[in-house]
């Protein structure tokens, strides 16, 4: 049986483009019967979600994705988390505080390659105060420095030259699992195959965030290639890990080639899905 389902969704809490209650809309429309809002380091848009899924039919699961820092960045999701807990929210309001901080230093590096960005303008457009690096890349497109969000990314916001100039402190994979774990929820490992990685080294880094207490992998994910998504499935049988699926969805205009909603196979992948 092939449900459609998604428990990676991006609002405008954090870089997403549509508000929580238009994502719950969305998916609706799009016949989804699960689904998880997971913004990046924060749940303030848990209230909105919660208060729009009502008598609609889906099974909402709150979340967060959490920054975390390892060899590289790595996202820690965590699915039924209590947005209330003082733990998780004393993290996510210093987290905020520190994106806001890097909203300048991501202007005076930009300047020192002969970008000059209104700043002013950008915290005009931050919805919730949130300012993220999407905001600056639409600004770049919107003044003809770069054709396509994609680029700006490409040439300016991802590289290793901008994570390290404007590299903010992050929880490493022990403190984010534990900390989702305060808030009643479940850790799962986002989108394995995103990261620099070679195979052997994110085994290792499966085997070291089981070892702290990683509940699960997302392994079916929409940019993952089917070899990809076979190695996750496996090492999470090995790891005893449950699974979880999800497009990593944040609107057409941010992530133009990321559709909402996920095929599932829930004869095949039922028993392993995180919290069902």
């Amino acid at each position: 049986m092939i449900r459609k389902i998604d428990m990676h969704m991006h609002s405008t809490s954090s870089d997403g483009q549509y508000t929580p209650a238009e994502l719950v809309y969305k998916a609706k429309e799009n016949d989804i019967e699960l689904m998880a809002l997971t913004d990046h380091d924060t749940v303030d848009g848990l209230k909105e979600a919660v208060e729009c899924v009502r008598n609609t039919g889906i099974t909402f699961v709150p979340g967060i994705e959490i920054s975390t820092q390892d060899s590289e960045e790595i996202h820690i999701l965590g699915y039924g988390v209590d947005k209330n807990n003082h733990d998780l929210r004393s993290f996510c309001d210093e987290f905020k505080e520190a994106r806001l901080k890097r909203g300048q230093v991501i202007c005076d590096y930009l300047s020192g390659l002969g970008i000059y960005i209104d700043y002013d303008d950008i915290k005009k457009k931050a919805l919730n105060g949130l300012i993220a690096r999407p905001l600056f890349a639409e600004w770049m497109q919107d003044h003809g420095i770069v054709s396509t969000r994609k680029e700006a990314f490409k040439l300016y916001l991802d590289t290793p030259e901008f994570r390290e100039a404007t590299e903010r402190k992050k929880p490493d994979g022990m403190t984010s699992v534990s900390l989702i774990h305060k808030a009643g929820g479940k850790a799962v490992l986002a989108h394995p195959g995103l990261y620099r990685m070679d195979t052997d080294e994110k085994e290792s880094l499966v085997k070291r965030l089981k070892d702290c207490g990683l509940d699960g992998i997302e392994c079916l994910y929409s940019k993952h290639t089917k070899e990809e998504r076979d190695i996750y499935l496996e090492w999470a049988r090995k790891y005893d890990l449950k699974i979880s699926c999800g497009s990593d969805f944040h609107g057409e205009k941010v992530k133009p080639d990321v559709k909402m909603g996920m095929e599932f196979d829930q004869t095949l992948y039922g028993e392993q899905l995180i919290l069902l």
